[in-house]
């Protein structure tokens, strides 16, 4: 199968950054314990789990703040409308389910529109606060909101435990759940279109494969004479042009974009790579350095007592001289 494309959504503190490094199995995305945003962009890293690629696409805390709504948010849709994610990733964190959480949860989902609960799985994160209760025993003590939204998403989620790293069965467990949305979904993904269709209050189409499907015509279609038949096989022969012209923008699209992040990754390895080379240099100069200073001491104690020696010989000749004089003069 072709890469698998992974979204992070959710508020600021959910945990997206921490569960991506989970799931990539590396720490690409930095975390801290803050309540403030660390994720100021978005970014997406690639790595091999499982034997299958995956891009996973870290995004900024989701929020109702102005600034958020004017910048931030503008620039995690663009991005996604770029990547075409085969699922998303709703991350909630385990414990009180809040207004502010709700709020959130339903301003993502109401932005992205109907389509997108097809490809959305809720990923709870501090699962060690479960105290090795199952889920589902969690699952029916919460708010009814946050049943509705695990309902909206097709009773799809799965429970993250990021401070245990080596427990690679949580992993394991969730690249299944996503192989298996994306087998329902016959391969497909959350596109430009969709979005745009949600927005201009249009029905979306689910279509987004590049395999050809065939609509059958309903029951109920009335039938043309043989000039509109002609007319609108014509009509659908010319569309099904512009299809194959648009799905070729689109491979080309595409593959211009998995070229270009994959120049970007291998520019980040060279580019740490050689952050990496300069630091060893530099703390190999640093230690010649502290050699020659030590050197540097050396030679000068060596050089006083040199010194010293020279003017004791001085001192020890002239002596000699002044005695092989006074011996020399008559008595």
């Amino acid at each position: 199968m072709e890469k698998l494309r992974i979204v992070l959504l959710g508020k600021q503190g959910a945990g997206k950054s921490a569960s991506g490094n989970t799931l990539l199995g590396c720490h690409p995305f930095y975390t801290a314990a803050s309540s403030e945003r660390v994720t100021q962009a978005c970014s997406m890293r690639i790595s091999t789990v499982d034997e299958q690629t995956i891009e996973v696409i870290d995004t900024p805390g989701w929020c109702d703040s102005s600034q958020f709504e004017t910048e931030m948010k503008q620039e995690i849709i663009n991005y996604i409308n770029m990547c075409m994610p085969h699922v998303f990733l709703l991350v909630l964190p385990i414990g009180r389910f809040t207004n502010e959480e709700i709020n959130t949860v339903m301003n993502i989902l109401k932005e992205f529109g109907d389509e997108v609960n097809k490809y959305m799985i809720v990923l709870f994160t501090k699962g060690d606060e479960l105290d090795d209760r199952p889920i589902e025993d969690y699952l029916e003590e919460v708010h009814p909101d946050l049943k509705k939204i695990i309902q909206i998403c097709g009773e799809r989620y799965h429970v993250f435990n990021n401070r245990n790293k080596k427990d690679h069965q949580q992993i394991s467990s969730l690249l299944k759940k996503i192989n298996d949305l994306v087998e329902k979904n016959e391969k497909n993904y959350y596109t430009k279109a969709m979005y745009e269709k949600n927005k201009t209050g249009q029905k979306p189409e689910a279509n987004n494969s590049f395999s050809e499907k065939i609509k059958r015509p309903a029951e109920n279609e009335k039938r043309h004479d043989d000039q509109g038949s002609s007319c609108d096989a014509d009509e659908k022969e010319k569309k099904k042009g512009e299809t194959l012209v648009d799905r070729k923008e689109l491979e080309k699209l595409k593959k211009n974009m998995d070229e270009l992040t994959n120049t970007i990754q291998n520019t980040e390895m060279i580019l740490i790579k050689e952050k990496g080379q300069c630091k060893n240099d530099i703390q190999k100069l640093e230690r010649e350095l502290k050699k020659m200073q030590v050197e540097l001491v050396r030679t000068k104690n060596e050089l006083q007592l040199l010194q010293q020696k020279v003017c004791q010989n001085e001192q020890l000749q002239q002596e000699y001289k002044k005695r092989k004089e006074m011996q020399s003069k008559p008595k």
